[in-house]
């Protein structure tokens, strides 16, 4: 199955208090971890929709380079001027090795941060069965609770009374166990998630930036060494080639396409 980036979050439901076998600090403090983790795993839902998003939209600027490659060596001037032809081919070469750089940050973008990221996600399947698991415990106990109660307010004091009530307590005190006991474990174990959470996605966030630097990297220098550069010492594909100097380059070459009957108004 398809994994959805778009589909609910799993962890929605926020922890009800339990009065007055849980303290206000106690229901608090798991409230709290609660809330944050929701934000967590919103977080996770958005950042993984922006990555789709980004690879679909790369991939896509990529097939037009390569369509427009393929129209203009098919194009009939390439065969008529040697010059065109062989601008169309140097062109044609950068817009394949670009292509190859696409395919391939898509697929680490993919292995080293999307992957990852669902893996984290899914284990909010695990908290929020944990935290649905304490509701129901709150609502058994509540329960038993509230019979009790009911029971010790009677002024009946029968043989008959005395028994049910005695029962009542012991499942009151049996539904009270089990949530505190699940409610303890809460607290130690979600706050000790949200803790490793960044150790955890830290070298996914280092992978992702030298990904792109190593992409946008790559596809500058390709892409900068079909710039013709003239006067200059420095050749188009050099790192050292100064801001002022690119600057004035691509200047020049606007207003070379500007002065183009093509783009002139009517």
């Amino acid at each position: 199955m398809t994994w959805n980036p778009l589909k609910r979050n799993h962890l929605t439901q926020r922890p009800n208090p339990a009065p007055p076998l849980l303290s206000h600090e106690e229901d608090r403090d798991l409230d709290v971890a609660v809330q944050k983790l929701i934000y967590v795993e919103e977080s996770i839902r958005k950042m993984t929709k922006e990555m789709k998003k980004y690879l679909e939209i790369v991939s896509q600027l990529d097939r037009v380079d390569q369509r427009l490659s393929m129209n203009l060596s098919t194009s009939g001037l390439a065969h008529v001027s040697d010059e065109f032809r062989r601008i169309v081919e140097e062109y044609h070469s950068v817009t394949t090795q670009v292509g190859k750089n696409v395919q391939e940050m898509t697929a680490l973008c993919q292995k080293t941060f999307l992957e990852p990221l669902k893996k984290l996600r899914d284990e909010f399947v695990y908290i929020a069965a944990a935290v649905a698991k304490r509701e129901e415990l709150v609502t058994i106990w509540k329960t038993a609770y509230q019979r009790m109660k009911r029971l010790e307010m009677k002024k009946e004091r029968t043989g008959t009374h005395i028994a049910k009530l005695e029962r009542e307590r012991r499942t009151e005190e049996a539904a009270a166990k089990d949530l505190r006991t699940v409610h303890a474990q809460l607290l130690s174990e979600l706050p000790a998630f949200l803790d490793k959470r960044l150790e955890y996605i830290k070298p996914s966030v280092h992978a992702l930036i030298m990904i792109q630097l190593n992409y946008y990297g790559n596809t500058t220098r390709l892409f900068t060494q079909l710039m013709p550069v003239e006067n200059s010492r420095v050749s188009p594909g050099s790192a050292t080639m100064s801001d002022t100097e690119f600057d004035k380059i691509i200047s020049t070459e606007l207003s070379r396409i500007r002065d183009l009957t093509i783009v002139k108004d009517d």
